[in-house]
């Protein structure tokens, strides 16, 4: 069997690439990068490296030549260019008669859903299911560790947590069990035409994901729901990009413009996200990670 990762020197791809190689040969193993180089550890522990380029069609149906399975993750601009390249992945594994497709994908698929998010990978599902290729969804909830490593530390800071979210509420589940969610479905028999819901154990509110930085911290977080407009002005404020500027990270948004955020806040706020399963311990035979553990392993980006 032949298991490939496309982006696979991303943050998801390389922890990815390390749970399987506890579990198949290395020479089972493809990684396909645009940036070969990254991946030289693996390339010595015999993983086979290759070049692909979603901006490079070209390269495609060589990276994916002998896919028995493609975990294909999701790139990281929101928009048209992410959708762009993820029909030309599509393609490619289509040329290089990829046998499975699995697709890092989002909760909260609805064609009405007003996070901009959600139009890409509605838009990528389509395509899979479209393109005659065999394909599991993976629907990854936001991970908590973007809640505990960066929303989380500048409100235990300055001891108030601001959000356009209201009350709306959403699984935020650990990288951690999402990568290990997808290994299950690389390494077993069974789940095309499956769609699972990745989330943690419990829905939670960001007026709950303060309350709990409180309680881990021992400091005092006053939740403060502003308005759509207000929380514009906040990033506005602190320089965040309306849209995100390809190539760029803020400190304080990543890869995300805060028009891309907000509209993110908005479908928790109306109820778009409020997914939350057990798929996870389906799938990996334990529970997920519950937020207050996700703060405890990351205690130390939050403020002493």
């Amino acid at each position: 069997m032949s298991i490939v990762i496309s982006g696979a020197s991303g943050a998801f791809g390389r922890m990815a690439a390390e749970r399987l190689l506890a579990k198949i040969e290395p020479a089972q193993l493809v990684l396909v990068t645009r940036n070969p180089a990254a991946l030289a550890d693996f390339a010595a522990r015999g993983a086979q490296v290759r070049f692909g380029d979603f901006d490079r069609p070209e390269s495609l149906r060589e990276a994916f030549k002998g896919a028995d399975k493609l975990l294909l993750i999701s790139t990281l601009d929101v928009g048209e260019r992410r959708r762009r390249q993820h029909q030309v992945a599509i393609e490619g594994a289509m040329a290089a008669k990829v046998r499975h497709v699995i697709y890092t994908s989002s909760v909260g698929i609805h064609p009405r859903s007003p996070a901009f998010v959600i139009e890409d990978h509605l838009f990528t599902e389509e395509a899979l299911r479209h393109s005659g290729l065999p394909f599991t969804f993976m629907r990854d909830a936001q991970y908590a560790e973007v809640i505990t490593t960066m929303i989380a530390p500048p409100a235990v800071a300055s001891g108030e947590w601001f959000s356009s979210a209201a009350d709306g509420c959403m699984a935020f589940i650990s990288k951690q069990d999402c990568v290990a969610s997808a290994v299950a479905v690389l390494t077993s028999p069974g789940h095309e035409g499956a769609v699972y819901e990745i989330t943690g154990p419990e829905l939670l509110s960001f007026g709950d994901c303060a309350r709990i930085a409180a309680q881990v911290t021992g400091k005092p977080i006053k939740f403060v729901n502003v308005s759509h407009e207000a929380m514009q002005a906040r990033f506005d404020a602190a320089g965040v990009p309306r849209r995100h500027i390809e190539g760029t990270l803020h400190k304080a948004a990543g890869a995300w413009g805060s028009e891309e955020m907000m509209s993110y806040e908005r479908g928790i706020r109306e109820g778009y996200f409020a997914v939350a399963s057990h798929h996870v311990k389906l799938l990996t035979g334990r529970p997920a990670r519950s937020l207050r553990e996700v703060y405890e392993a990351t205690r130390s980006a939050l403020p002493a």
